[in-house]
């Protein structure tokens, strides 16, 4: 079995595609929101559903919402170290044929329907 590190990176930082994601997550942490400072821990509380804006909502909203950039990182305490990460993750988007535009009417961003905005999404990402 590979040893974990403390601060190792599980997933690297991003951004999720669509208008919101919920987060079903365990006790074992690791998962960090960047903020202007740098990251910070957001410790998983029993019972609870993380929502995250995505880079779509943040596009709708012409960015008065601001997509979530986060990572998941190895947890400082040895028992979380150790401990296998367990979520469940529902990525929301709208319809393949919906077109998405800046809903204050400000056309800031081109018109797009939600397909044709993940398969760019997808493209740049995976080159």
């Amino acid at each position: 079995m590979t040893e974990l590190k403390e601060g190792q990176i599980r997933l690297g930082e991003h951004s999720d595609y669509g208008t919101i994601t919920l987060l079903f997550q365990d006790q074992s942490g690791g998962l960090e929101i960047r903020q202007e400072q740098g990251f910070v821990s957001a410790r998983p509380i029993e019972g609870t559903i993380l929502v995250n804006i995505g880079d779509l909502l943040q596009r709708w909203t012409n960015d008065k919402l601001v997509s979530t950039r986060h990572r998941v990182v190895i947890p400082k305490e040895e028992l979380r170290r150790q401990t296998a990460r367990q979520s469940v993750v529902l990525f929301v988007r709208p319809d393949n044929d919906v077109v998405i535009e800046c809903l204050d009417g400000s056309g800031h961003y081109p018109p797009i329907t939600a397909l044709d905005y993940l398969n760019q999404r997808l493209n740049a990402t995976y080159r």
